[in-house]
């Protein structure tokens, strides 16, 4: 068995649970799960939510004769068992007990338990509680049983989930449900219920709730015989003292590695694009999410399964009516989706960290505002591509952009809000109705803003330091622009104006200095160089040296004020007054974001 990832469906895994294939290894716990957690899941399942990742472990001949294997709970052990479960014990034991319906107490229980799935609840799409159970001292209820029952279930559309274990008593090697007597039973359940279901419900879409149980896949990663056995009790312990933390993409790329797309490996991996996947550690599943967002508007999790070629998703159109889409048809369509949104990603990345009159300034990586500001840019740009240079899209772009930074909604969880501004920009396009995060960002939201707290590392704080490389700011002493110099060996960073360490501040006049020293009123874009020679400097001795340099104070108030150093500010600096320094230039940075706010 190659240690690949894979996807196996309800009904052969529990085939193998049952024939005796898949076995317990001996250090794993038993089955502990209560009643309502195997209800819970089969719930989940009828909504194609992802259940977690199975681990097994393939066994040689000599591992699988050995004695110290459990078999799954309520199995019996018929043949020389071949896989281990390493982790999804529980979960399989759930829906081997729900579903075969094995002549066994609950464990931990003194009963017999069967569970049952309300069709009527389902298929209005009310899941909660849509899984049930029931709980027989001492008289098990096998199949026969239940089906002696069938009249009741066409009434009430309560039926027991061991209908999907049982089989034609006239073949026995066809499934019940898909026998002519289920057949006919789905014809008088519909017509006994017709008034309680959604208007449209035929026999097959009542069928498609039992099969999708069935049809279900896991994803299952397998480790190899050739483990041995202390390797393997270390994966063990590992992964059920911390949990197998997987991120979205590496469930998909185990969801499409058996659809031939090698996704970590073949498409990942070879992106011959080091600076873009360096933005952000999660960028392979911002790529994922520019798809989502291209196909479907939408990008959290669930929303990107839908992207696994020959996926079968339900939408709805403009009047609300729900109909079933495949978004991408097969493995090739998916790989030109994949390079096509690392294109666009790139173009995004680009506008973001370049100067010119369409870009956002973050001239180095740590002064990217929001990384999660580039699934959202990159879809736009992929939407609108024969717009993007035009003035009223660079318009619109910037002011969004802008928006997005300084309502710092981009900051933390943002599935939500990426695809909300993304479905509210297309709009925007086409009606001219403005997003509702641009009306929100007016001239008296910036005027409410204290720039005194914004610390290093924030969405406004770092928005800033971009500005300042959009308004051109040079440094100090060598008077180059910032925004153009060679950053690539980290010679320019955000650095103090007053700097953290000075000597010889007066008190009276360094009130604030403690909690506003390191905030964005204190700190501006200067090269490494100057920063070293700034040291521990006061202002008023540092401007001695800017005044030598440069010749005449009116040079070094032209350079201070592409930093939003004002005249008066200027004076502040002169006079070693931090605390008047960093009201003004909080002044002057509010009033520059107002001026761009109003310009845009």
């Amino acid at each position: 068995m190659a240690e690949n990832p894979g996807t196996e469906k309800v009904k052969d895994l529990l085939r193998k649970v049952d024939d005796g294939s898949f076995v317990i290894p001996y250090f794993q716990r038993g089955f502990e799960w209560k009643p309502r957690m195997v209800s819970e899941l089969v719930e989940s399942i009828l909504q194609n939510y992802f259940t977690g990742l199975l681990l097994f472990w393939e066994l040689d001949t000599e591992q699988a004769e050995n004695e110290e294997w459990d078999p799954v709970w309520g199995a019996k052990r018929r043949n020389t068992p071949k896989v281990a479960i390493l982790d999804g014990q529980q979960r399989l034991s759930s829906l081997y007990y729900a579903i075969y319906n094995p002549k066994r107490l609950f464990p931990n229980r003194n009963s017999y338990y069967s569970f049952f799935i309300d069709l009527s609840k389902v298929l209005n799409e009310e899941y909660e509680e849509s899984v049930t159970y029931k709980f027989f001292f001492s008289n098990y209820q096998p199949w026969e049983q239940f089906k002696a029952r069938k009249e009741d279930w066409a009434r009430t559309g309560i039926v027991p989930l061991a209908i999907l274990s049982a089989r034609d008593s006239g073949d026995p090697k066809q499934d019940y449900i898909d026998s002519v007597e289920f057949s006919e039973w789905l014809a008088k359940y519909l017509e006994l219920n017709r008034s309680n279901l959604p208007a449209g419900t035929t026999t097959l879409k009542v069928y498609k709730v039992f099969s999708s149980i069935l049809n279900y896949s896991f994803v299952f990663y397998p480790l190899g015989s050739k483990r041995d056995l202390h390797d393997i009790c270390n994966i063990f312990a590992r992964v059920n003292s911390k949990g197998m933390k997987l991120s979205t993409f590496d469930l998909m790329n185990a969801f499409l590695y058996p659809k031939d797309i090698r996704l970590r490996k073949n498409l990942w991996e070879n992106l011959d694009n080091e600076v873009l996947k360096s933005i952000d550690s999660g960028m392979n599943e911002y790529l994922l999410k520019v798809i989502s967002l291209h196909k479907q508007n939408y990008c959290s999790a669930k929303y990107l399964f839908n992207l696994i070629p020959g996926q079968v998703t339900i939408r709805k159109n403009e009047q609300g009516q729900k109909y079933e889409e495949v978004l991408v048809q097969d493995g090739s369509e998916f790989k030109n989706l994949w390079w096509t949104a690392c294109k666009y990603a790139e173009k995004a990345r680009r506008r973001i960290m370049n100067t010119g009159f369409a870009d956002f300034g973050a001239i180095k990586r740590n002064f990217v505002p929001n990384t999660t500001i580039i699934p959202v840019l990159a879809a736009m740009l992929w939407e609108y591509d024969r717009d993007t240079d035009t003035h009223d899209f660079v318009s619109n772009l910037q002011k969004w952009y802008w928006s997005a930074v300084f309502s710092e909604d981009y900051s933390g969880s943002s599935d939500t809000v990426m695809a909300k501004d993304f479905r509210d920009w297309k709009e925007w396009m086409a009606t001219s109705k403005a997003i509702e995060r641009i009306n929100r960002i007016t001239s008296e939201f910036f005027s409410e803003m204290d720039l005194k707290t914004t610390k290093k590392g924030s969405a406004r704080y770092n928005a800033i330091l971009c500005i300042l490389a959009l308004n051109n700011a040079k440094d100090f002493y060598k008077g180059q622009i910032v925004g153009t110099a060679d950053y690539s060996n980290e010679n320019i960073n955000d650095h103090h104006i007053f700097p953290s360490r000075v000597e010889g501040l007066d008190p009276a006049k360094s009130t604030t200095f403690s909690s506003c020293k390191d905030s964005i009123a204190n700190r501006t874009l200067l090269l490494d160089e100057t920063n070293k020679k700034i040291s521990n400097l006061r202002p008023s001795e540092y401007l001695e040296d800017m005044l030598r340099k440069h010749g005449d104070e009116a040079t070094v108030k032209e350079i201070l004020a592409g930093h939003f150093i004002t005249s008066a500010a200027y004076e502040y600096m002169k006079q070693d007054d931090f605390d008047h320094f960093v009201l003004e230039r909080e002044k002057a940075i509010r009033e520059h974001l107002i001026s761009r706010l109003d310009i845009l």
